[in-house]
């Protein structure tokens, strides 16, 4: 059976891209002698990192000092009329967003539609909407999902009204109608293809109708990049201007607030005073950080195995969860793991993982999770650690991955027979 994979460039990152890149590696590497011929978009461009200009940097901590002057920056958000308009500013935010999917995938899409694929396998609704209505009669279009919520609301609340809780954005009427689009496509779809039954969980908080969907599960496997700075756990520290004997959780992520990490924060100032430990924060900009003494800003981060080296636990504090790849990787790493009990921060509890699950985000059960982490004895840090790795190594490694990807290709291949006889 052909099967062309439609999404953005490839890239090692979160989301579609970085899915195709790690499923690409993986059927190089395992899939020889495969009885299905795979196609995937072009990889993108290198990007060439750079040191920031000095005047840039300048800026930048100037920028630091006026927010501890006064306070943090007030952006622009549109009027609540506005953003409650059917139609209005929502419609266009997603409308636009759409158009960008298929532009930023075009080069699988139009290779794929041109090709004599038998399955066309999307990884975001706005290709599969285009891929059904040109398919042909004979092709089937599959689509999988990667967020942990629907697309409309994601959109809506991580890049328009943050400040919002998730359930008022749900409700405008853009944002609903958009969510009843992409059940639409899912419905549409002749396959429809989540890691594992506690990321629908997640969509049908939403709207239950997600969970009435006939989904397949093709649970996620990851390889990280390699270490690329040997050294002890000192010397890594040294590197990241890390306290040495501190313990010290690990937030890796986005701003975003599904993620979290305003919650994390809030909970610091519940922790007892004469209790040991640090977050580190990588991802958002140190800028956007507020400057505590609990909290070291190390911004975007590269060196993702290192730092996960450097560090005692990893901390999952999402408000959604699909099945997150940096929880893969933190696994991988023989990481311990600090995590809210949802979505597919369960699945992991479930397979092995070794974790601390705490049951809501209010700023006193952070705390008293953090709290335990950060006094956990370092024989029950290891035991944890050995868990987690034990778990990757059974479940979550590209060869996993690739096996499993295989056993639904080879179901679909005799349903294929099966209904052309």
């Amino acid at each position: 059976m052909r099967i062309a994979h439609i999404g953005p460039p490839l890239a090692r990152r979160g989301g579609p891209a970085g899915y195709l890149w790690q499923l690409q590696a993986a059927a190089e590497s395992f899939g020889q002698g495969a009885r299905h011929l795979l196609t995937f978009p072009p990889p993108a461009p290198p990007v060439r990192q750079q040191r920031r200009p000095l005047m840039n940097r300048i800026q930048s901590r100037l920028g630091r000092a006026k927010r501890a002057v006064l306070g943090p920056p007030t952006f622009y958000r549109p009027d609540e009329a506005s953003v409650r308009r059917e139609r209005g500013l929502v419609d266009d935010m997603l409308t636009a967003a759409t158009q960008e999917v298929c532009i930023e995938s075009s080069a699988s899409l139009n290779a794929a539609l041109s090709s004599d694929a038998d399955v066309l396998f999307a990884h975001e609704p706005a290709a599969a909407e285009r891929l059904l209505a040109e398919r042909g009669a004979s092709r089937q279009v599959w689509l999988m999902m990667h967020a942990p919520m629907p697309m409309s609301l994601f959109l809506a609340w991580n890049w328009g009204v943050p400040e919002s809780r998730w359930e008022d954005v749900a409700a405008l009427p853009d944002v609903r109608r958009w969510t009843d689009w992409e059940i639409d496509i899912c419905r549409r779809v002749d396959r429809l293809v989540t890691p594992c039954r506690e990321a629908v969980e997640e969509l049908a908080r939403v709207d239950a109708a997600f969970g009435r969907l006939r989904v397949d599960f093709v649970l996620t496997g990851a390889a990280a990049a390699p270490a690329m700075f040997p050294g002890s756990r000192r010397d890594l520290r040294e590197r990241w201007r890390l306290p040495r004997d501190l313990p010290i959780g690990l937030f890796i992520g986005s701003p975003q607030p599904y993620r979290g990490l305003d919650a994390l924060l809030a909970a610091l100032g519940e922790l007892p005073a004469d209790t040991p430990g640090m977050l580190a924060i990588a991802g958002p900009s140190a800028d956007a950080i507020p400057r505590r003494p609990r909290v070291r800003a190390l911004g975007p981060v590269h060196e993702v195995a290192d730092l996960m080296n450097a560090v005692d636990f990893v901390i999952n504090v999402n408000r959604f969860s699909l099945f997150d790849l940096s929880t893969i990787e933190a696994a991988q790493a023989r990481r311990p793991l600090l995590m809210h009990r949802i979505g597919g921060n369960r699945r992991f509890a479930e397979l092995g993982a070794g974790c601390v699950l705490i049951d809501d985000l209010a700023p006193a059960t952070i705390a008293a999770g953090l709290a335990e982490m950060f006094t956990m004895t370092p024989d029950r840090l290891a035991a944890l650690g050995e868990a987690s790795g034990s778990c990757y190594e059974r479940h979550l490694r590209p060869a996993d991955m690739w096996a499993r990807h295989a056993a639904l290709y080879d179901e679909a291949a005799v349903e294929r027979r099966v209904s052309t006889t």
